[in-house]
């Protein structure tokens, strides 16, 4: 396999991951969330809309999403030693760990 054959199949399998991180974090924030505002009283629940915090949730687990991506991929690299079989440009995105 070549440089690039195997830095495309390395990002699909990238792309794979996030997509399963992304929806187990956002699923879970959703329903902890739920569960939270099970324990308030209905005055406080219905004070509370759900389109004014979910998009706060979203955005904090797509936060939480590509730091802990990015923090895998990193240390994935590290440990396989793959370094120097994906190209040059992908490794710039993920710089070495000390």
């Amino acid at each position: 396999m070549t440089i690039g054959e195997r830095t495309l199949l390395f990002n699909i399998c990238v792309i794979i991951f996030n997509i399963v991180l992304g929806l187990c974090i956002e699923g879970f924030l959703v329903f902890s969330c739920f569960f939270f505002m099970q324990g308030f009283s209905k005055e406080v629940q219905q004070s509370i809309p759900v389109t004014v915090v979910l998009p706060f949730i979203l955005l904090l687990g797509f936060f939480a999403c590509v730091a802990i991506s990015r923090r895998f991929v990193t240390w994935a690299i590290d440990r396989f030693n793959l370094r120097d079989k994906l190209d040059q440009n992908l490794l710039k995105r993920y710089p070495k760990t000390l």
